[in-house]
């Protein structure tokens, strides 16, 4: 069990100084009276986000500005009004038009990356119009529930998820976001208190501060979130929906070994390793890789093309899967500029010419006489196996770069719009002098692949 000095030493490290706080609030009071005084259809202004609970990070200088809106207001005029006053916010500062469910305003003012999002202010978040109607609810809720102790114990919570990379909001992290890392210090009180209680999770746990529901229509509700946390202000959401299996196992198994053998590593993360290119070489001679490579969407915002990488990386497995290809893992990368990779580790690369195909009993004489015929390009049989006809034909593909080339040729016609734009700005089957390239030439992948390669999980072993 960690002593309170260690944790001490960790907090004094994380937490943001005076005039770190200090800078930020005048910026974001700064913004929002602007607003205020900006002519238009919004109805209010408020900070929410981390920053305005005051239970960020050091370095964290981002800024969610939340202009209120009627609900009688249309969305037409909702969505032009939002983008007005986003663009009169950024006047003279970089920005860009981002979207979520609907479009916003983000970009840099004074060293802050600053969102300003438009959203209705209605009278109860299950009766939002829109998702990010919730946000207000949630920074109040947390407001009137976090004590100022507990603001400490939600940055210690928050900076071990971020160690152990377990943390995030994003489609890419598939993890534990903010406002469900403070929902846990208020259901278990403190930092030690929630990591206990990780250790002990199981698949399924049910956390409702509120007791909205019962565990049985908690579960029943949302039968396949690993963990479900029943939203405070919205019974009828999981807040970790988010949350993939592997992620929430990592979490319980990181508790479990914190508790056993604390360190800084897990809040700060190991340097990430990287092997110079005769171990690299060595490792994918021992490994039957296939990576492919899409070129990155112009303009594209990484939350969404990381929803789609995974989606088309998915997707690209099952077939695999189809034609004889046996997938032991797979996984996405990119560096959301350039670069778009997905490695899979196969059983084989190369297949047999040929495959035996198991027909019918040869006593159902129906579907005997379909199946034989069904089949006219036969390498051997048709033979009897077990009662059943046996043929053998040959393979359509037996090497499993021919097959990536034509899969990645025929999706170029039927991908989603942005896939499709990836897929054209150029395609191709890394072979393993072409990995060593890129490992040499783009330092993020080379710490994708060394980890990838590595296939551990730092910290959570026995």
């Amino acid at each position: 069990m960690p002593g309170k000095t260690f944790l001490h030493g960790v907090l004094r490290k994380i937490t943001p100084t005076k005039s770190e706080k200090k800078a930020q609030m005048l910026l974001a009071a700064k913004i929002i009276d602007s607003i205020k005084k900006t002519s238009g259809k919004h109805i209010d202004v408020m900070l929410c986000g981390s920053n305005a609970r005051d239970t960020h990070l050091k370095g964290d200088h981002d800024l969610d500005i939340f202009v209120l809106f009627p609900e009688k207001l249309s969305r037409k005029e909702f969505e032009k009004e939002g983008l007005k006053i986003g663009k009169k916010v950024f006047r003279g500062h970089k920005w860009e038009k981002a979207f979520s469910e609907h479009p916003y305003v983000r970009g840099e003012i004074g060293g802050f990356a600053v969102e300003i999002v438009p959203s209705y202010k209605v009278s109860s978040a299950e009766l939002k119009q829109s998702s990010v109607d919730r946000s207000p609810f949630h920074c109040t809720y947390l407001k009137e529930k976090l004590s100022e102790k507990q603001k400490g114990e939600a940055r210690l919570l928050r900076q071990f998820l971020k160690g152990i990379k377990a943390y995030g909001a994003d489609i890419k992290a598939s993890s534990v976001p903010g406002y469900v890392v403070e929902l846990l210090i208020v259901h278990y009180g403190d930092f030690l208190g929630a990591i206990n209680a990780i250790a002990e999770w199981k698949q399924g746990t049910v956390i409702d501060i509120e007791r909205h529901l019962s565990e049985e229509e908690a579960k029943k509700n949302f039968p396949d979130s690993a963990l479900v946390v029943i939203d405070p202000v919205d019974r009828n959401r999981n807040v970790a929906a988010a949350l993939s299996l592997n992620q929430f196992s990592r979490i319980v198994a990181a508790a479990r070994a914190f508790l056993r053998r604390p360190g800084k590593a897990f809040f700060f993360g190991k340097k990430e390793r990287i092997w110079n290119v005769k171990k690299l070489r060595a490792m994918l001679q021992k490994k039957e890789l296939v990576a492919i490579r899409l070129g990155y969407p112009k303009k594209a915002l990484p939350d969404i093309v990381w929803g789609q990488i995974q989606r088309f990386a998915r997707k690209t497995e099952k077939q695999l899967q189809l034609n004889d290809f046996k997938v032991l893992r797979g996984e996405a990368w990119t560096d959301e500029k350039s670069e778009m990779v997905i490695v899979f580790e196969v059983e084989s690369r190369q297949l047999q010419k040929s495959q035996a195909k198991q027909g019918p009993f040869v006593t159902d004489e129906k579907n005997s006489k379909a199946f034989l015929q069904a089949h006219k390009r036969v390498i051997a049989g048709p033979r009897i196996e077990g009662g059943r006809w046996v043929i053998e034909v040959p393979r359509k593909y037996t090497r499993i770069e021919d097959f990536a080339r034509d899969f990645l040729r025929k999706e170029k016609k039927v991908e989603k719009q942005l896939l499709r734009k990836a897929i054209n700005k150029g395609t191709a089957i890394l072979e393993e002098k072409n990995l060593i390239e890129l490992y040499k030439k783009n330092r993020q992948f080379a710490q994708f692949l060394a980890t990838y390669l590595r296939g551990e999980e730092e910290f959570l072993g026995y």
